[in-house]
């Protein structure tokens, strides 16, 4: 059996091609990048999207607790503080997440083949959908 790697065994640059749809059905198209890093005991994950001509950042400080459970911070100017956690099953990260002081909460799954990941995810405020995305990565170094 081959020793499966997930997004975030190693240090990579990826590219990403997204798509958010709203809670009615409106699709609206993203490009960006991901930059992941290994340092010591911290791993960073710093990503940026354009969504219609605006970036949208966010900044991941990720802390591995073992080899299947990593926890994770991250500051995004427009949603505020996320904290959540990474489980991870062989190539697949379940990522689930809340926004400091608010109810907005949701989830994402990053299923990695070699030098491309496919993410599926969703923000929720409360128990209502604010809306969900799916992402292409391609490694470019």
């Amino acid at each position: 059996m081959k020793d499966e790697k997930h997004l975030l065994s190693d240090s990579a640059e990826w590219m990403t091609s997204s798509e958010f749809v709203d809670k009615e059905g409106k699709i609206f198209k993203a490009i960006g990048e991901s930059k992941i890093t290994h340092e010591c005991d911290c791993i960073t994950n710093e990503s940026w999207a354009c969504i219609e001509g605006r970036k949208v950042y966010n900044t991941y400080k990720i802390a591995r607790e073992t080899e299947l459970k990593y926890r994770f911070e991250s500051d995004n100017p427009d949603l505020g503080t996320q904290t959540g956690e990474f489980n991870v099953d062989r190539n697949v990260v379940y990522s689930k997440f809340t926004v400091k002081d608010s109810t907005l909460n949701g989830f994402e799954i990053i299923i990695k083949d070699e030098d491309e990941c496919n993410v599926y995810g969703t923000l929720f405020n409360g128990t209502e959908l604010v809306n969900t995305w799916r992402t292409i990565m391609v490694r470019i170094l």
